[in-house]
């Protein structure tokens, strides 16, 4: 499965239990090449999903053996800290997904 299938299915997900869903979009640039318009530091994760009883919670999306850059890692570290629900989530994760985002903590 593909990250953005990934990401398609976490949505359709996220909406279906009643949660707001944040994702920046990446467009093209006249050179052809891919970007996403941010200011600041890189890292930040690909998900916000924000819910009036269910929380608030941030998700980084992967597939297959890919493994969070170091950038996500000091996000990751730093959101963690100051007490954000941060979560890395992988295809094989779609049933705890489900639970997660239905309001049961697993």
């Amino acid at each position: 499965m593909l990250e953005r299938d990934l990401q398609r299915q976490v949505v359709t997900i996220a909406k279906m239990y009643g949660w707001l869903v944040f994702h920046p979009l990446p467009a093209q640039n006249s050179n052809g090449q891919w970007r996403t318009a941010t200011q600041g530091d890189t890292g930040w994760p690909d998900l916000a999903l924000c819910h009036p009883t269910h929380g608030f919670l941030l998700a980084e999306l992967k597939r297959g053996k890919n493994k969070l850059t170091a950038n996500q890692v000091r996000w990751r570290d730093a959101l963690q800290a100051a007490g954000v629900e941060w979560h890395v989530w992988y295809p094989d994760d779609l049933d705890a997904i489900h639970l997660r985002l239905r309001g049961i903590e697993c």
